[in-house]
């Protein structure tokens, strides 16, 4: 049995945001990011910026600062 749909409905479906897949994922309360708890105790990974439940990046990842002031980076 197939069911026929319009393009609104089928455009509608083509941008949802996906649903979680497995018992890790889960959809954030704050930021609304589909979101996977690691295997790290307490630790989600997938939150949108400005969420405050997003980790922090740490080491070879982490960006410097840009410097406004234009000062010497030492």
């Amino acid at each position: 049995m197939s069911v026929d749909i319009d393009a609104r409905e089928l455009r509608r479906r083509v941008h949802l945001d996906p649903e979680p897949t497995s018992p890790r994922e889960f959809r954030c309360p704050e930021c609304g990011a589909r979101c996977t708890r690691t295997l790290d105790p307490g630790k989600e990974a997938g939150h949108k910026r400005g969420c405050s439940r997003r980790m922090e990046r740490t080491g070879a990842e982490r960006r410097r600062p840009a410097l406004t002031d234009g000062g010497i980076d030492r």
